[in-house]
């Protein structure tokens, strides 16, 4: 199956400092189709109106502390920044699926999409060390300063999209779920880009009758296996020492295909 790129939309969200944006750039650039993270705030601007100054405040709180009404008047009612802000990006993110064919990373682009029928969702991941070392690096931190904020800031990443969506982060809540740790952004995205092409219209619909669960399994089935010789057969350790591959869920992962 050939990709339909006239109303295709991948979303990819990640761990920070996972390289998310550089998968997302990858797949953008191998498909011929834009790419948005940038976009995605500047429209989230425009429609909110809140000023940059105002959203600082509340920027280094768990989004729950927005997340409730708060009083400004006897009988008026307005949603705190933090929170109208939330809204924009996932306004935007719907506004700029409309326009066409396109990757969008993080801003709760894939809760924003849920319901978009050419929807492809990916998770990016890394190991802790991986992500670590890329903090310091974009912070300009050595590595023990960066050992010293980089744990909050994790665990606020993590809570804030957790709030807004509660199955962020869960391998079954993506159509794909990927390791930057051992393989390069652009392999990736080739081989994101290969499964696309593999699993029938059905798999990006979501239906969930059993012929078509059948024909998911055995496109699975199929990717992994050619994904693996092509690994194999690519790598010099394994042709000159015969050492073990990493288990494959260190690489990539799917969602189980069950019947409903």
């Amino acid at each position: 199956m050939k990709i339909n790129r006239d109303h295709l939309v991948l979303t990819v969200e990640g761990e920070l400092c996972a390289g998310t944006e550089a998968v997302a750039r990858s797949l953008a650039k191998k498909l011929r189709i834009p790419c948005h993270t940038d976009e995605i705030l500047e429209e989230a601007w425009r429609i909110s109106g809140i000023s940059r100054k105002l959203l600082k405040r509340y920027e280094s709180k768990p989004v729950r502390s927005a997340f409730d009404l708060t009083a400004s008047g006897e009988d008026e009612m307005h949603i705190p920044p933090a929170r109208a802000f939330l809204l924009a990006q996932i306004a935007a993110c719907r506004e700029l699926a409309e326009q066409g064919p396109c990757v969008l990373v993080d801003h709760h682009s894939g809760a924003a999409l849920a319901d978009h029928q050419d929807h492809f969702r990916v998770f990016v991941q890394a190991e802790r060390g991986r992500r670590l070392y890329e903090y310091a690096l974009r912070r300009g931190f050595s590595l023990e300063k960066a050992r010293r904020s980089f744990d909050r800031e994790d665990r606020l990443h993590d809570v804030n999209f957790r709030r807004a969506f509660s199955k962020w982060g869960k391998a079954s809540s993506y159509d794909m779920t990927v390791n930057t740790s051992t393989v390069p952004p652009e392999i990736l995205a080739a081989h994101i880009i290969r499964y696309l092409e593999t699993v029938t219209q059905e798999r990006l619909i979501h239906r969930t009758d059993a012929k078509t669960q059948r024909l998911i399994k055995q496109a699975d089935i199929v990717y992994l296996e050619a994904f693996h010789r092509e690994k194999d057969a690519a790598s010099p350790g394994n042709a000159s020492s015969g050492s073990p591959e990493p288990p494959a869920d260190n690489l990539i992962a799917f969602p189980s295909s069950k019947s409903n």
